[in-house]
């Protein structure tokens, strides 16, 4: 599109402008007005009273001459000759207009003929002003900046004429703000279309623009815009990640060679670069008859849409090995031959509304998860069964093919799904309960089938062999048979290792390796042959029999079992020496490689390539390796012992990482470079167990020469207990930490899941947790996903509970899956059953579980019964009072014992026994007049299901209602809590903006209003006897006190006008206190509206006698109450990053680490304006000359420098002392001594910024900021520096004697700015930030006898660098901002001109 030119010579007025016709109504006149610019023309509508206001602008700023437009005309102005005469004055005015002022087109004249619409300045300039306007808040949205055609050819041709960026004198339409944004912006969709622009004749898909000022791109979306008209697609293709082009497209190297015809060289080379960062392409509603090859140059891509085009086969998308999405909707494909040589990697695949007839060629698409193949021809059930059999599919649709007209056609499809049946989803829709029984029995029939045709067409056993297999369980042949059933699970391919005691050369620990025992021998003929168990073997033996019993037919496991409490553990010497003979032979034998045995792990192992199978195995710890020795039916040669073989090994220096399971009940070993085979997870029987191998694992590294060890303890801290605790705080339940884990067998369905006991609940989790988080050797876009847990069964402890009985056996049901796959040719660990009744709201819930100890089983129970009478005591209304005589000491806690479950002993299993009695645990009613803890402990009352319910309802709603009515009555009115107070309580109690996670049990507080939080000061907080005590200021911080220089605290600082008080749920350790014998008088007490009642304490800080409620892990109250009369120093940290409180002794000193300089700006002001108030208080004692003071004069006096700073002294005599100079320089000399610069560039360590943060440790994981250590970061000039710095020993107070142990800054580590390589932010966390720096030496060493420049693959060249992420913790939002600008500021510095990567997840 043109536009108006400068040329004036050849400028002719009427070509561009003229009046083309009116429309005339009874009111008005409206004149069409049509312009012309060069091949473009549109019309503009107006009356007359426009072309009037048009003028009056005119004559204002152009100073035109008024007389130029026609006069008005108030009668007569409807006739045709008037109209006629108007229309030519009108038209001859604005060409006259347009002739004068051609050079410079006014913005009323331009808006009047809509060139803002039309005319490519005008479109320019308005785009300017948007982007001024909008711009940075279209950056930081996600959607993407929508554009047309019109809009970036307008651009493109403007950019092209040599005139200014602001034209037109407004700063808003300068273009320049049109080049900020598109260099910046991500995300751009062009949206075009196939009709003329408004009432133009501009066709938008001829138009032709540029897309190569778009330098950050990494979207792009067209509609109706044809490839073709798209220039610079080479520039972007370096960032863009995401592109989809939609009707405008007819071949796909239209776009990805960009018009380019000889891409490939005579041998095949590929002359173009590569789309390296293009992930995910939209090449759906187009004209594509086929996929050519030029698809290779996208070989990253993994979702692909090629819906609604003219395809009618696949070809080229071998060339896509990373394809894991693909959409063929809505073509013309007949068929698809061995689909899997293509895209192997499939896991979506939608084919609908095609023309197949049948999907053989899927069979081996065996990654597929969800296939559509709706609205197609498929019409036999025969032809779907290929993909119901996949090993992963998991949704399959169906609708609009004949097949959906056969008779029960869903569960003939569904049987066709074998035992995945109640994964598959059949149209949207998972199977029924009768559809399920229906497919069980046509499985049933067909498996019968199968049996009578394999029988038939096998030959039969003769009377020997049957005779022989009849009188041993565990022969030869049904050994060898079944072994190769599973080839994943340990047999690898790197070589065999005999664990005969003769063998004297074990292989090396550099390597795993796995194979066969000492009982599989080689014969004459060359074949392998084992021991069995019979009986005349054990005569032979002596009648040493292992206790392992084997079950009735009726038992539906036909492997022998064994108690796991039987076996020897790594306390028994003479074990652990057959065990170190067994697997390194003697240590007399020449040549030995002799390790030590450490210890010895009884478990089952689960392999990662085999989830649903638990072998049981013995797990042996040596100094350099771990064993993973597999049980099976044998004699061993120690007695009680089973046989063993060698299942594989794993090399300590080779473990990648080691996960340990919550509550320590499991341990899973992961093998560098091996992958899911060599990933394995060792279920502990007991949790003591698995504790005790875990530490002799630790040890073993810690004493020797194997490397680091990579740990992830998640025994308490885990992504699943920070699942499980944050759907409790939803509930509003107070939690905090997991008391009981263990791997355990459902009852009935012989489903896997590991058993979590929380303080409220108990879960069933599905064992996919035990691989989260996920192995190392997934990919990365695996790894970053959020963990997925699944509830099996959840149950709150505090219901009524009933039916209690120990070791049930249920049969295993008809209808449930069984998940857990048993080899019958291995020994099985014996199970115990436990059975509860939990009577919930919407009715009894049964609970049965299998444990594989009575140890582990029996400590579920103790803890289940320990946190019920937890909960009983809690929610306890009654009020008790101190006894007389009581001589308690100040910290002592309530450690009364919990009442517990009476459960009757299980009798010992006898031998001949096959099923095994159940026994009922009886409990017994306590005769104590505490209603809710009958309520809770009576679980053998029997109730039915709606008194339970309304019971337990009842009881609830009466604590909560009672508790609360006792505080509004106790808590008298407070007259000083104004409206204004009450709001600023309210905001600063519910403001929490702390980087690190508050607790739990402090959310209550947090949950406050204003006025609750005054009256639960005076009723629990405020001390007792003092009067005018006002609550004031209140705020959240982290307080290190200095009995506990290590500990951080997350406490609520509450200023009133008598002393600060610290409160938490922690308890912390204060000074023994002696009460008198005749201080033992009952007290009454108030109930906590927090706590409810709870067992009682002295809290020694109360001088009064206030006695607290408080229980262990679980009170909210001040464990430190300062008075002001005991503050003597405010001492004020660098930068105001932390305040230190000091007393007259080390028991009167906490430092408020506030890492905020706003916060502790704030908490300064109050704590000044309090003091002032105590100063000015009349209880307090002061001499007539200080009431005689001018406070204003004095605080002239009070003002002075010291060493250290700035000295104040405040009228209450308290000292306030700011850091000065020296302590900066102090903390640069520190910095440049670590760094040894010379002297020269001692400039490199110039402080920019100063703050105190948090840094993740090693176990830091899964965007948890539980494992942080707090730091001091100082950014200077080229390095980000580390300090370890002592804010609570420095300044040394007066009272101390002595340097303190430990130096007031030590430099822990530095990172050079010009190593970094980018930064992560994350919007689940405002305060956390991962910086990438790439772990590169100063000096780079080059090997010049290299050829860096040869063709061959073979030649050596300087390898990329391996990445350090560094995570640091910023708690304020002002500070982020600031270190992130001096960040790049200094990073655009060292690396010329370059701008920083920064990342938003």
């Amino acid at each position: 599109m043109a536009h108006f030119g400068k040329d004036v010579d050849n400028f002719s007025a009427t070509r561009t402008i003229r009046i083309v016709g009116v429309e005339t109504n009874e009111k008005f006149t409206t004149y069409i007005i049509e312009v012309a610019v060069g091949h473009y023309v549109w019309r503009v509508k107006h009356r007359y009273n426009d072309f009037h206001d048009l003028h009056d602008q005119l004559v204002y700023s152009c100073k035109v001459d008024k007389c130029l437009l026609p006069p008005k005309k108030m009668f007569g102005n409807q006739s045709e000759s008037f109209i006629k005469k108007r229309q030519a004055d009108l038209e001859a005015y604005l060409q006259t207009m347009l002739y004068y002022l051609a050079h410079k087109v006014p913005s009323a004249l331009a808006t009047f003929l809509q060139f803002d619409k039309y005319e490519i300045h005008g479109i320019t300039q308005c785009m300017a002003e948007e982007l001024y306007n909008r711009g940075e808040i279209l950056l930081q949205s996600r959607d993407p900046y929508v554009v047309t055609p019109l809009q970036l050819y307008s651009l493109t041709e403007r950019l092209k004429l040599p005139e200014p960026t602001c034209e037109s004198g407004d700063v808003k339409k300068d273009i320049g703000h049109i080049l900020d944004f598109i260099t910046r912006v991500k995300c751009l969709k062009v949206a075009g279309s196939r009709d003329r622009v408004g009432t133009s004749n501009i066709d938008m898909t001829q138009l032709k623009f540029d897309l190569s000022l778009f330098k950050s791109l990494q979207c792009l979306e067209t509609e109706c815009c044809h490839v073709s008209n798209i220039l610079g697609i080479e520039t972007i293709k370096e960032t863009l990640e995401k592109v989809s082009i939609r009707q405008g497209l007819t071949n796909i190297r239209d776009l990805v060679l960009n018009g380019l015809r000889q891409w490939k060289a005579e041998d095949g080379t590929v002359l173009v670069t590569h789309w390296d960062n293009l992930v995910e392409a939209d090449f759906s509603r187009n004209s594509l008859s086929e996929i050519d090859d030029s698809v290779q140059l996208i070989p990253r891509v993994e979702v692909l849409d090629l819906s609604h085009n003219r395809l009618t086969g696949v070809q080229h998308l071998n060339w896509l090995s990373q394809l894991t999405q693909l959409d063929l909707s809505n073509n013309e494909i007949t068929g698809l031959d061995s689909l899997h040589t293509k895209i192997g990697n499939l896991k979506i695949l939608n084919l609908s509304g095609n023309r197949l007839e049948s999907l053989r060629g899927l069979s081996k698409l065996y990654s597929l998860e969800t296939l559509d193949v709706r609205n197609n021809k498929l019409s036999q059930v025969a032809e779907v069964q290929y993909v119901c059999c996949l090993p992963c599919i998991e949704n399959l649709y169906l609708q609009g093919n004949p097949v959906n007209h056969v008779l029960d056609y869903r569960t003939k499809i569904l049987e066709q799904c074998g035992d995945r049946v109640l994964e598959v989803s059949l149209d949207d829709m998972k199977p029924t309960q009768k559809e399920l029984d229906t497919v069980a029995v046509l499985q049933a029939i067909r498996k019968s089938k199968e049996n009578k045709a394999k029988i038939g067409t096998t030959r039969k056993l003769s009377a020997s062999e049957l005779q022989s297999s009849g009188s041993r369980h565990s022969s030869l042949s049904g050994t060898e048979d079944k072994l190769p059933a599973t080839p994943e699970l340990g047999w690898s391919t790197h070589g065999s290792f005999s664990a005969t005691p003769n063998v004297s050369d074990v292989d090396s620990p550099n390597s795993s390796r796995t194979g066969s025992d000492a009982s599989q021998v080689k014969d004459s003929s060359g074949h392998s042959s084992r021991t069995s168990l019979t009986g005349s073997e054990g005569e032979h033996k002596g009648e040493q029999r292992p206790r392992f019993r084997t079950l009735s037919r009726d038992d539906p496991s036909t492997s022998p079992t064994i108690a796991i409490s039987s076996l020897p553990t790594h306390q028994d010497p003479e074990f652990m020496a057959w065990i170190q003979e067994r697997l390194f032979g003697k240590d007399t034998e020449p040549g030995a490689i002799v390790e030590q045995v450490l210890n010895v792990l009884w478990c089952g192992v689960i392999q990662f390539t085999r989830q649903e199978s638990l072998v049981p195995c013995c797990a042996v710890l040596s100094q350099r390796r771990i064993f993973i020795l597999r049980l099976k039916p044998g004699e061993s040669g120690y007695p009680d012992v089973p046989d063993i073989e060698t299942f594989y090994i794993l090399p300590l220096c080779n473990v990648q990482e080691i996960v340990i399971g919550p509550c320590y009940s499991y341990i899973r070993l992961e093998e560098s470079f091996v992958g899911a085979s060599g990933t394995f997870v060792l279920i502990a029987a007991d949790p003591d167990d698995g504790k005790s191998f875990s530490d002799s694992i630790t040890s073993a590294y810690s004493g020797g020469d194997l490397g680091p060890l990579n740990l992830l303890n998640c025994s308490q801290n885990s992504d699943l207990a920070s699942h499980i605790f944050s759907l409790e705080d939803l509930e509003g339940l107070c939690t905090g930490r997991i008391a009981y884990g263990m791997y355990i067998t459902i009852a009935g369905v012989e489903q896997p899941s590991l058993l979590i006991l929380s303080e409220n609940k108990v879960y069933l989790v599905h064992i996919d947790c035990l691989f989260w988080p996920r192995p190392s050797f997934l990919s990365v876009l695996e790894d970053i996903k959020n963990p997925n847990f699944t509830f099996l069964q959840h149950h709150s402890i505090t219901a009524k509970m009933s039916d209690i009985k120990l070791n049930v056996k249920l049969k295993l049901s008809s209808r449930s899956k069984k998940t857990s796959s048993v080899d019958t040719s291995l020994i099985q660990f014996e199970k115990y059953g436990l059975s509860i009744i939990f009577h919930e709201l919407a009715g009894p819930v049964g609970l049965h579980l299998y444990f594989f100890s009575t140890k582990a089983r029996d400590g579920f129970l103790d803890r289940l019964t320990n946190l019920r009478a937890e909960h009983a005591h809690r929610l306890s209304p009654t009020i008790r009072e101190e006894p007389e005589g009581g001589n308690e000491s100040s910290d002592s806690l309530d450690n009364t014992s919990s009442t517990q479950l009476p459960i009757s002993p299980p009798k010992e299993p006898q031998d001949e026994a096959l099923v095994e009695e159940e026994k009922v645990v009886n409990v017994r009613e306590e005769n104590t007049p505490d209603a809710i803890e009958q309520e809770f402990l009576a679980g053998a009352v029997t109730e039915t299901d709606e008194q339970c319910s309304k019971s337990r309802a009842a009881t609830v709603s009466g604590v909560t209602l009672k508790v609360s009515t006792a505080k509004e009555e106790a808590v008298p009115e407070i007259d000083y809590l104004t409206d204004e107070l009450c709001v600023q309580l309210t905001t600063s109690i519910q403001n929490y903006s702390l980087a690190k996670k508050m607790p739990s049990k402090l959310k209550v507080l947090r949950n406050m209003t204003g006025k609750e939080l005054v009256q639960y000061f005076h009723s629990d907080i405020a001390m007792i006897g003092v009067d005018y005590e006002q609550l004031h200021f209140v705020l959240w911080s982290v307080v290190i006190p200095y009995d506990r220089p290590h500990s951080e605290i997350i406490s609520c600082v509450m200023l009133s006008t008598k002393a600060v008080y610290f409160v938490s749920n922690q308890l912390v350790k204060s000074p023994m206190k002696e009460r008198q014998s005749w201080m033992t008088h009952t007290r009454h007490k108030s109930d906590s509206i927090v706590l409810g009642q709870q067992p009682f304490q002295m809290d020694p800080h109360h001088t009064s006698g206030i006695i607290h409620n408080s229980q262990r892990g679980t009170i909210i109250r001040p464990y430190h109450i300062l008075k002001y009369s005991d503050l003597h120093q405010v001492n004020v940290g660098l930068f105001d990053q932390c305040v230190r409180l000091t007393g007259h002794d080390r028991h009167t000193v906490n430092t408020l680490v506030t890492r905020d300089s706003a916060v502790t700006e704030k908490f300064l002001n109050q704590l000044t304006t309090m003091l002032s108030i105590f100063t000015s208080s009349p209880m307090l004692d002061k001499s007539s000359s200080d009431l005689e003071q001018d406070f204003y004069r004095a605080f002239e006096r009070r003002t002075k420098t010291v060493v250290d700073g700035m000295e104040y002294v405040h009228p209450s005599k308290v000292q306030f002392i700011y850091p000065g100079e020296d302590v900066m320089s102090d903390l640069l000399y520190i910095i440049t001594e670590h760094l040894k610069l010379p002297v020269t560039s001692k400039r490199k360590a110039d402080i920019l910024m100063y703050w105190i943060g948090y840094l993740a440790t090693e176990e830091h994981h899964a965007g948890s900021v539980d494992h942080v250590e707090s730091r001091s970061m100082v950014l200077t000039n080229q390095y980000l520096c580390f300090i370890l710095e002592d804010v609570i020993n420095y300044p040394i107070p007066d009272f101390a004697r002595g340097l303190p142990n430990s130096p007031r800054y030590k430099v822990t580590n530095t990172m050079k700015i010009s190593h970094l390589k980018r930064v992560l932010m994350f919007k689940d966390n405002e305060h956390k930030l991962s910086l990438i720096f790439s772990d590169e030496p100063d000096e780079i060493n080059v090997d010049t006898s290299s050829d860096h420049f040869s063709l061959e693959n073979n030649s050596s060249g300087r390898l990329s660098p391996p990445e350090i992420e560094t995570t640091i913790l910023v708690q304020s939002p002002r500070d982020i901002n600031k270190f992130m600008l001096l960040l790049k500021n200094q990073w655009r510095e060292v690396q010329d001109g370059e701008e920083l990567e920064v990342h938003l997840l």
